[in-house]
């Protein structure tokens, strides 16, 4: 444990935190700040982004000693006053820039810092602000124009209104855009999600992931992570009560994995301790011995005589269903065709 001092949305803190925690975990376990949202936890979705001295960073990778003495903004500090939201808040209120509001603090931090820097942001400029920001629900078109919208009205040039495709008359309800009675929670950081809930000795669980694509357990030994101090309970296959398997299409996924991963992230075995970081050591702690079998990563080589077989026993080999789709007549068709091009086409793995 080491002292950290850091002073969060204008308040100074002193806090006694271990040196491996990061500025995420101290904002969120340690202040309560939850808005600050954690999603990939490896620097990719910049969902957790906050400021530090005015620079956007991703908080979950960011060494909450490297913050020593700095200046921290999140989502909950942005309004000057308590009852007045930030143009930025305002503005993706008013352009339809919230959805489920997972992503929208670190949206809106980062388009703080823009602004910001930059006053008059243009739509390559914002774009170029975001690249590292992610968000799924919103397609971005609303988030552009609600930053050119703040950023004008921060400029004194009052914001940007929102054009409607369409003339709607001024109903009270019906046929009129009415804002979610939550999204000022989304834009503010209130907002509460499964993961921003704690409880009196609520404990946190690891998952351990198979570290190869394809291969035999030959062991797990949990002694060493057992014996951790702060760790409650390691749970392996021999622990999962009834079937130890569920599926989608067939039942061919293990809980926990007994005998075979066979894909990079199959779960292995699950730590629950007092706190994150035990809970993260007692995973380095787990010991399990792999025999690496043959890669299946490609559909044509999964077809061949010579793959094996990911799931054994099934008689269909690695073919998860085959669907029949005939319209037409094809050779009638090639024979009427000017042009016939034959090449190779493949789907995305999320359609």
């Amino acid at each position: 444990m080491a002292t950290l001092k850091l002073t969060v949305n204008g308040q100074t803190h002193h806090l006694d935190v271990p040196e491996s925690r990061t500025l995420a975990h101290v904002l969120r376990y340690d202040l309560g700040l939850t808005g600050t949202k954690i999603g990939c936890e490896e620097a990719e979705c910049g969902i957790c982004t906050v400021l530090v001295n005015g620079t956007p960073i991703n908080s979950c990778i960011y060494p909450a000693f490297k913050a020593q003495d700095a200046t921290i903004t999140t989502i909950e500090g942005l309004a000057a006053e308590a009852n007045r939201l930030h143009p930025l808040q305002s503005a993706f209120i008013e352009h339809g820039a919230v959805q489920c509001g997972f992503c929208t603090p670190g949206l809106i931090l980062t388009a703080k810092a823009l602004v910001d820097e930059n006053p008059q942001p243009s739509e390559h400029d914002i774009k170029v602000a975001l690249k590292d920001t992610y968000c799924r629900c919103t397609g971005y078109t609303t988030v552009i124009s609600a930053i050119q919208s703040a950023a004008s009205e921060l400029r004194g040039d009052g914001p940007i209104a929102w054009e409607a495709s369409q003339t709607v008359p001024p109903l009270n309800a019906v046929g009129r855009s009415v804002p979610p009675q939550e999204i000022v929670d989304k834009v503010t950081g209130r907002a509460k999600f499964a993961d921003d809930y704690s409880f009196p000795g609520m404990l946190f669980g690891r998952t351990l992931r198979a570290a190869h694509p394809h291969a035999r357990i030959l062991k797990i030994d949990t002694s060493k992570a057992r014996a951790l101090p702060g760790v409650c309970a390691v749970l392996t296959h021999e622990d999962v009560p009834g079937d130890n398997i569920h599926g989608l299409i067939y039942d061919d996924w293990p809980v926990l994995c007994r005998d075979k991963v066979r894909y990079r992230g199959d779960a292995v075995a699950i730590v629950a301790a007092e706190d994150e970081e035990t809970a993260a050591r007692a995973l380095d702690l787990i010991d399990v011995t792999y025999k690496p079998l043959p890669v299946v990563a490609d559909p044509e080589f999964a077809r061949s005589p010579e793959a094996p077989h990911v799931h054994e026993g099934r008689d269909d080999g690695n073919l998860l269903k085959h669907i029949k789709v005939r319209h037409g007549d094809i050779d009638q068709g090639f024979a009427h065709a000017d042009v016939i091009i034959e090449r190779e086409y493949r789907t995305p793995t999320i359609e």
